[in-house]
């Protein structure tokens, strides 16, 4: 069992300063089999996990800004294409009324690039039925909106207007340098298409570094399912996701279960999370909302009051989740904004600040204590189960500003526009996070708890470290076996994934070699 990074195929090309790699960190098998390398406005590859290999995906990732510092991604597992289904459905078929944005072709959908996998996850939330229910494709027509067959047959046939979400997830790419129209955009992995986003509220220019924390819906605690939400409640839906049960709801808002579940949550323990209503057999019009927590009592019974009233107010039966919200902060540019993004397509609304769809906000986040600098990088904790006495929170999300071993904390539920709290102390300090580090979060075993970290040092091996989120530890790991490059250049090229075998599910750190195309992956067994 001894711990040893193995080689993998190298990269096509070489680390360049400013490149980043991002990876899906679903937990289960829905999770899309790459790793995507952003090493150039010019040059997006990715990496399959399964069969080792790497690909070219675009020579023109970037169509605006200058690659350099500040240059990012990341991945977000949900909102890829959304719409809703025609006239004729039946349990095993759908036909898109809302177009795909590009044609795919035939069974296109029904092969992620995997090893014999099922093709992507459609999610269909009717509100005829009151439910939603989530299907692996198998087949599918070609068109902008096809036909798709489904692997198993719904409990309901969908009613004309259902809607649905293509669980293909995006990534988002942003430029650096002088903004302008093509310096941040997505890609959607399913239908292969790039697209402009909104640059607005951005910095005029980018650089010193940037680093994105990634908060969705699909990304949950290490021993939940993705759709299951941040708290496991007492009852099921889509046949085996579990799901928290209403016992009242008012216009804003709705109440937990007196116990098990969310029974245990503190007072505003998930602010700013979100409910979905994801069945509803009493008022099926309700199934498919999402509402931005405001505040909530303490459980039992805990009543969650929601930024926005419900549209259709659930029945005191309905089924429910409580889920990470759906957006990018980012820190940028050598400065304390906190840049939040909605990729949604609808506005997300906290009572108190919003954002409209495709667009960045400076104030629904609170300012960071102080600048970031080279070196930054995230260590959020959604992947943990709390301790009983919730001094550890899925709602912490830890922040290396960077130029230093300072660490800050951004508490997304700590007020309404969440709570920073500067240089907080932590065990196992090294002597700086400058110019070569990065680094990944890895929520999948090891109870969700480590971000792995390349802390650079000129003219030696990769030094790697690993940081306990739920015990604010940070300790030396096993380090790789070639010598780091002489000179120190930005990159995030580190990310981890889920490898799953059977029933098992393991962590593994996929990472190139500084300024160099070795790639190198390990799996932390202990």
């Amino acid at each position: 069992d001894r711990l040893l990074w193995a080689q993998v195929a190298p990269s096509p090309n070489a680390h360049a300063a400013a490149m980043s790699m991002a990876a899906d960190m679903r937990n289960d098998t829905s999770r899309n089999p790459f790793v995507y390398t952003l090493h150039s406005n010019a040059l997006l590859n990715r990496y399959n996990i399964v069969t080792k290999a790497w690909q070219v995906v675009s020579t023109a990732p970037l169509t605006g800004g200058t690659f350099g510092a500040g240059s990012t991604s990341a991945f977000v597992p949900s909102f890829g294409a959304v719409g809703t289904i025609a006239a004729g459905a039946t349990t095993t078929s759908v036909t898109l009324t809302t177009a795909l944005p590009t044609a795919v072709g035939v069974n296109m959908l029904a092969n992620r690039g995997g090893s014999g996998e099922f093709g992507f996850k459609l999610r269909i939330i009717d509100t005829v039925a009151g439910k939603t229910e989530e299907r692996w494709i198998v087949g599918n027509t070609a068109s902008t909106t096809p036909t798709i067959r489904l692997e198993t047959a719904l409990t309901f046939t969908p009613a004309t207007g259902a809607r649905y979400e293509l669980l293909c997830g995006r990534l988002f790419m942003l430029g650096a340098g002088t903004l302008a129209a093509g310096a941040f955009r997505s890609f959607e992995p399913a239908s292969n298409t790039f697209a402009n986003r909104s640059i607005t509220n951005l910095p005029a220019t980018v650089g010193t570094d940037s680093a994105i924390l990634v908060m969705d819906e699909l990304y949950v605690p290490f021993d939940h399912n993705p759709g299951e939400g941040m708290v496991k409640g007492a009852t099921t839906y889509d046949t085996d996701l579990v799901a928290l049960l209403a016992t009242a709801s008012a216009a804003s808002t709705i109440t937990g279960q007196a116990t098990g579940g969310d029974a245990v949550v503190l007072a505003n323990e998930y602010r700013n999370f979100q409910v979905r209503i994801v069945a509803d057999p009493t008022t099926p019009g309700s199934v498919g909302q999402r509402r931005i927590i405001a505040s909530h009592t303490a459980g039992p019974s805990a009543v969650y009051t929601l930024g926005t009233a419900w549209t259709t107010q659930p029945s005191a039966s309905a089924r429910f989740v409580i889920e990470q919200p759906n957006l990018l902060v980012l820190r940028t540019t050598g400065n304390t904004t906190t840049y939040t993004y909605n990729y949604t397509d609808a506005t997300i609304n906290n009572g108190t600040n919003s954002i409209a769809a495709d667009a960045w906000s400076t104030t629904y986040f609170g300012a960071g204590p102080a600048n970031n600098a080279v070196g930054n990088l995230w260590a959020p904790s959604f992947g943990i189960q709390p301790d009983p006495a919730r001094n550890a929170r899925h709602s912490f999300n830890y922040f290396f500003r960077g130029g230093a071993v300072t660490l800050d904390l951004l508490d997304i539920a700590g007020s309404i526009t969440g709570t920073w709290t500067g240089a907080i102390t932590y065990d196992g300090n090294v002597n700086s996070f400058g110019t070569g580090t990065t680094g990944c979060y890895s929520p999948f075993g090891q109870e969700g708890r480590y971000t792995y970290v390349n802390v650079y040092v000129a003219s030696a091996v990769n030094q790697i470290y690993r940081f306990d989120a739920k015990n604010r530890v940070f300790s030396p790991y096993v380090p790789t076996d070639f010598i780091q490059a002489g000179t120190a250049a930005q990159g995030g090229r580190m990310a981890a994934y889920a490898a799953i075998d059977g029933t098992d599910t393991y962590d593994v750190v996929l990472l190139q070699s500084h300024l160099s195309t070795i790639s190198q992956e390990l799996i932390p067994l202990v």
